[in-house]
C-alpha cells in the first residue's frame, strides 16, 4: 500500500513535466508512423489492421452504422501488398529489395474519423507512407536466423528420436546419445547441443526405459527448447525492421471537416532521408510541408537535421530545424474586418539527453530553442528537466 501510495505521488509530480515534453516533441518532423491519425492530432479508440481483402472489405463494412452513416472515433491501416499471400517472394528479395519492391512492401494507407466535441464537427484524415529505398538489413539479423535455424533443426531431430523409440531405441540413454549423435553429424552447434545435454541430464531420472515414458521424455525436451525458441522468434521480428545503411521515405495526409460541406482543413508533406551508421547511431534530414485552412491560416515548410545516439544507460539527439512561414490572421479593427498577413522566417535548435538511472526511471532534459513564428506561438529558450517512472511492470518475453 505504501510503495503504490509512492507511485500515485509520483505521478502527480511527473506527469505536468511529461505534458511539457510531449508539447516539445509535437516539433519534430520526423514521418508519423500513421500520417492520417497525425493530421487530426488524433489517436483512435479502435484502430482495424486488416490482413486480407476479406478483412479489408468486412473493416470498411463494419465502419459504417445501419443507416450508412461513418462511425467516429475509428482508424484503418492497411498495407496494399500484404493483404494477399506472397509465395514467390524470396526472403533476399524481402530483405533487400529494389527502390520498386521496397515501394510495394512498405506502401500503406491510412485513415481516421474524429468528432471534435467542442465544435461538434466530424473531420476525416487519410493519408499515405512509403520507402523507396530501405537500407540493409543489421548484421545480428543473420546470427538469430543461423541460430534459430539450428533450434528448428534440434527439434526435428528429438522428433525423429521419438519415432524410434522401442524399434532403434531401446532406453533413454540411447535416445540421449542418438540425438547427440546427429547433432555432430548435422554440424549443429557445441552450445546448443550442450543445452540439450544439460536439459536431458536434468530430467532423465524422472522416467523409465519404457517406450511411452522414453516418448513423454522427448516431448518434456522438445518444450523446453520451444521455450527458447519463441524467444528467438521474437527476436527475429523484431530484428527485421531494423535496418543499417541509407533509408528514403516519404509521406502525406489531409483533414477534412466532414460536417462543413466537405472542408479541406489541414494538408501534410513528409520526406526522410536517413542514414543508420548503427543500430545506435542515426543521421537524418527531413522535410514538411503543413498548410492549415481556418480563421488563421498558415503554411509552413521546415527542413531539419538530426543526430541520436542510443548507448545502454543513456539516450541522446541534437536536432535543428529551419521554417519558412506564411500567416494569414483576421483582424477587426471597429466595423473593419480584413486579414493581417505575414510571412518569414525562423528556426528551433534543441538538445534531449534521457539517463536511466534504474530498471524503471530514467532523468529527461530538453534544452533549446523554439520557433518564433507568432502570433501563433510563443518564442524564446526552453528547458525542461523531468522524471519518467514505470507505474506499471513490463511484459515478459515468453
Amino acid at each position: 500500500m505504501r510503495n503504490r501510495f509512492w507511485n500515485y505521488a509520483l505521478f502527480g509530480i511527473l506527469f505536468p513535466l511529461s505534458c511539457l515534453a510531449q508539447e516539445s516533441g509535437e516539433q519534430q518532423i520526423t514521418i508519423p508512423s500513421s500520417p492520417a491519425f497525425s493530421i487530426l492530432s488524433f489517436e483512435p479508440a479502435a484502430v482495424m489492421k486488416p490482413s486480407s481483402n476479406k478483412d479489408l472489405a468486412t473493416d470498411v463494412l463494419s465502419a459504417f452504422d445501419p443507416q450508412g452513416k461513418l462511425l467516429m472515433n475509428l482508424g484503418l491501416e492497411c498495407s496494399p501488398y500484404w493483404l494477399a499471400s506472397r509465395p514467390t517472394l524470396s526472403q533476399k528479395e524481402y530483405l533487400n529489395p529494389d527502390p520498386g519492391q521496397a515501394f510495394l512492401q512498405s506502401l500503406s494507407f491510412s485513415a481516421a474519423t474524429v468528432r471534435d466535441s467542442a465544435k461538434g464537427a466530424n473531420k476525416l484524415g487519410a493519408g499515405f507512407r512509403f520507402r523507396i529505398l530501405n537500407g540493409q538489413p543489421i548484421d545480428s539479423l543473420a546470427i538469430v536466423q543461423k541460430e534459430l535455424t539450428q533450434y528448428e533443426l534440434l527439434q526435428s531431430l528429438i522428433s525423429t528420436a521419438k519415432v524410434l523409440t522401442g524399434v532403434q531405441l531401446k532406453t533413454r540413454q540411447q535416445a540421449q546419445d542418438w540425438v547427440l549423435t546427429q547433432c555432430s553429424t548435422q554440424q549443429i552447434n557445441s552450445m546448443l547441443s550442450g543445452q540439450f545435454r544439460e536439459e536431458a541430464e536434468a530430467i532423465i531420472q524422472n522416467f523409465q526405459d519404457q517406450p511411452q515414458d522414453i516418448r513423454k521424455m522427448l516431448d518434456e525436451l522438445k518444450l523446453r527448447l520451444m521455450t527458447r525458441n519463441q524467444a528467438l522468434k521474437k527476436n527475429l521480428s523484431r530484428l527485421l525492421y531494423q535496418r543499417k545503411g541509407f533509408v528514403l521515405e516519404f509521406a502525406g495526409a489531409s483533414g477534412f471537416n466532414t460536417t462543413q460541406q466537405y472542408a479541406w482543413e489541414k494538408i501534410g508533406l513528409w520526406a526522410t532521408a536517413s542514414y543508420y551508421v548503427s543500430r545506435s547511431d542515426l543521421f537524418s534530414a527531413s522535410a514538411r510541408y503543413m498548410n492549415r485552412n481556418s480563421d488563421t491560416a498558415k503554411a509552413h515548410f521546415d527542413l531539419g537535421f538530426a543526430y541520436l545516439k542510443e548507448g545502454s544507460r543513456y539516450n541522446l539527439s541534437l536536432e535543428g530545424m529551419l521554417r519558412w512561414y506564411w500567416l494569414q490572421v483576421p483582424v477587426i479593427q471597429g466595423t473593419e474586418h480584413f486579414y493581417k498577413k505575414e510571412n518569414g522566417f525562423s528556426y528551433r535548435l534543441a538538445a534531449q539527453v534521457s539517463y536511466l538511472l534504474m530498471k524503471d526511471i530514467s532523468v529527461n532534459l530538453s534544452l533549446g530553442k523554439d520557433f518564433d513564428d507568432e502570433p501563433l506561438t510563443s518564442s524564446g529558450f526552453f528547458s525542461i528537466l523531468g522524471v519518467n517512472y514505470s507505474l506499471f511492470a513490463r511484459p515478459i518475453i515468453e
